[in-house]
């Protein structure tokens, strides 16, 4: 399942639907449908939930397309995104702005600008690019921060740790936490 959020938005896309109409269509929250589109948050969906939604969005003809949609995806995101929010909230803090002034500049509510910041949302280039510009710096600045092996070193380890362990369920939290206490062990000897 682990392409199923991108084929339920291609899916979506396809039947020129928004996430609100889709959600309502397969009785669903926006909220759940938009994680599973972005593969962020808490929310997760089997295989047979992914069936159902594929059968309402008219998707069953298409099933032979699917793994062609998901390598194509990947293609296209060589570079993995799920740092986009702790760069963007490096910036704005780096620029000394908080999350209201912030939401003045780019036009978006504090809200989104936080979960994007927190790894919730993920977001399009031109809307990454539209807060870079919005807080005085390039898209190029960005693309410095999340690549280069030395300046991505700048963001701080922590807004990428908060990140990667909303994404994790509690056992692989449990199983992080035990590997980097033997880890410290190990150090101590």
């Amino acid at each position: 399942m682990e392409n199923a959020g991108l084929i339920i938005r291609k899916l979506r896309a396809m039947a020129g639907m928004s996430v609100q109409k889709s959600a309502i269509k397969i009785g669903c929250s926006a909220g759940w449908l938009s994680e599973i589109e972005n593969g962020t948050g808490t929310s997760r969906i089997d295989e047979s939930e992914f069936n159902r939604v594929v059968d309402i969005l008219n998707g069953t003809s298409y099933r032979s397309m699917f793994k062609t949609w998901a390598a194509t995806s990947k293609n296209l995101e060589k570079v993995r995104r799920d740092f986009d929010g702790a760069i963007l909230k490096f910036i704005r803090k780096k620029k000394k702005l908080r999350l209201s002034v912030a939401s003045e500049l780019t036009g978006y509510s504090t809200r989104y600008l936080s979960n994007i910041e927190n790894g919730h949302k993920l977001i399009s280039q031109k809307t990454r690019d539209h807060i870079m510009a919005s807080y005085g710096y390039s898209p190029s600045s960005f693309k410095n921060l999340s690549t280069d092996p030395i300046r991505s070193k700048a963001v701080p380890c922590d807004y990428k740790l908060a990140i990667l362990l909303r994404k994790l369920n509690s056992k692989q939290v449990f199983q992080l936490f035990e590997i980097a206490q033997k880890m410290i062990e190990t150090n101590k000897e």
